[in-house]
């Protein structure tokens, strides 16, 4: 159990550093943009954020390197269309409910991502 509330609150850090703290409005906006370099960077600070999230806590937890790339690289794939999927087709009005309701679908769906890695790194 400890080990994987070590994973997720890692995680959590991270997602919340790389979506809050670096994350550029120029990302934000361009995100929406498939394939746009400025939009895929954002996925990118992820995938670099969770690998050095996770080989800090490998240290602590027995974690497969060649895993713990691979999880990572998917996490950015997936973060990346999350994102985009909001930004395109998402509302961009902040005073309108449906743009809070998309958005916090939008956390959602990452938070079910690190499930996912969770399982996936320690099973």
């Amino acid at each position: 159990m400890f080990e994987i509330l070590l994973v997720m609150v890692a995680l959590q850090i991270k997602h919340y550093y790389a979506d809050f703290v670096v994350q550029t409005y120029a990302q934000t906006v361009r995100k929406g943009i498939y394939r746009d370099p400025v939009g895929i960077s954002h996925s990118v600070d992820h995938i670099i954020g969770s690998l050095v999230a996770l080989l800090v806590v490998g240290l602590f937890v027995n974690i497969d390197p060649v895993l713990l790339f691979g999880v990572c690289v998917v996490e950015g794939i997936l973060h990346y269309h999350i994102d985009w999927a909001k930004v395109h087709y998402g509302s961009k009005d902040i005073t309108k409910p449906i743009f809070w309701n998309q958005f916090g679908m939008d956390q959602l769906a990452h938070q079910l991502t690190y499930i996912g890695m969770i399982i996936v790194l320690l099973s």
